[in-house]
């Protein structure tokens, strides 16, 4: 069996490696990373090429993104089953020009569209043979649309673990205490939060005395450690660690998160934090418009309740205010139900045996 996976950020690919690690009949091919090339799939090009936040962002990328939809195109007809992973921007016209194309196509990660461009939610309801989803309310959202959202647990109730003792890590870290840092995983959150997160922490520092880790990925780290250099911050990638957004923020005093996946994740790890996130001008006026939702963090979207503070396009002066009064008490409270919302733990046996029959059937 020949299956296209097409992923287009890292949280996406983390879920797919503890799925399809064991999927031994099945040949793999589609837009990856090198972790997904390391488990055997087959690279017709990297995400990194083409991942970006923004309407104004992604003009750039227009060539390259047409160029490879014509080459998925081409594909098409040759595979018996494409998994589409979010990324709305890209997924979705790909989903319209390989429909005929291909016997069976499965969207996996829902795109937002419960938050904005709605219209999104009717398309992937039609064309596409089933629908995974990883967040609860999805379930009753497409049911409007006539759409079987199929739900059995997100992948990170079992992924979001420490895997170090706590004196390794901190030996590694050579602090006692810190916060940690995460600004975003792809070049254009680091574009936009680069600054405002180093102006913010510097004022943190003089208030809290902690220095702070930035768990990262190898691409970013020069960018980052000239960035904070002169202030206490450290910066770490899989090559210094295994998995150091979770050993890293376990042992956190508290976090600064850019909104995204990282944010939920902090939250299953039972880290205190405030979500913070910035884009271009034109981006942001444009989805304050068009957002139907009134919150950004995923923690408080599953809880419906404005658990986690969220600092969005405001001056950085806010975000340390904010910071320096977390209601660290509040939010753990709030992680244990967090937990039984996502479905407890076993999501990725679940989901791992949901596709075998799926991709079977």
């Amino acid at each position: 069996m020949k299956v296209f996976v097409s992923v287009a950020e890292r949280s996406a690919s983390n879920y797919l490696q503890a799925i399809f690690k064991d999927f031994v009949s099945v040949e793999f091919f589609g837009l990856t990373d090198e972790n997904l090339e390391a488990l055997g799939f087959k690279s017709i090009a990297r995400y990194e090429d083409i991942s970006v936040v923004g309407i104004w962002e992604a003009i750039p990328k227009i060539p390259k993104v047409l160029r490879l939809y014509s080459k998925i195109e081409s594909l098409a007809k040759d595979m018996d089953a494409f998994i589409l992973c979010d990324a709305p921007a890209f997924n979705i016209p790909l989903l319209k020009r390989i429909r005929d194309k291909v016997k069976k196509v499965i969207y996996f990660i829902s795109p937002q569209v419960w938050a904005w461009r709605e219209s999104r939610a009717e398309v992937i309801s039609k064309l596409t043979d089933y629908l995974v989803v990883i967040l609860p309310f999805e379930v009753e959202f497409y049911k409007k649309y006539g759409k079987e959202a199929l739900f059995v647990g997100h992948p990170l109730t079992d992924l979001a673990k420490p895997t170090l003792p706590e004196e390794k890590v901190k030996g590694l870290v050579e602090w006692e205490d810190y916060l940690v840092i995460l600004p975003g995983s792809r070049w254009s959150e680091i574009k936009n939060h680069g600054e405002y997160i180093k102006r913010a922490y510097r004022v943190l520092y003089e208030k809290t005395k902690l220095p702070a880790v930035i768990p990262t990925f190898e691409p970013f780290r020069r960018k980052l450690e000239q960035l904070f250099k002169g202030l206490p911050v450290k910066v770490f990638t899989p090559l210094d660690l295994e998995k150091p957004n979770y050993n890293l923020s376990f042992y956190a005093k508290f976090g600064l998160v850019a909104s995204g996946t990282a944010e939920l994740e902090l939250s299953l790890l039972e880290v205190p934090h405030v979500v913070f996130y910035r884009v271009n001008p034109i981006t942001y006026w444009v989805g304050k418009r068009l957002a139907k939702v009134s919150h950004i963090a995923l923690t408080n979207l599953i809880l419906k309740e404005g658990v986690i503070p969220e600092v969005v396009q405001r001056p950085w002066q806010e975000l340390v205010s904010v910071a320096l009064n977390i209601d660290a008490q509040r939010q753990r409270e709030a992680f244990a139900r967090l937990k039984t919302e996502l479905g407890g733990e076993g999501s990725i046996n679940r989901l791992r045996a949901l596709f075998k029959k799926l991709l079977s059937s």
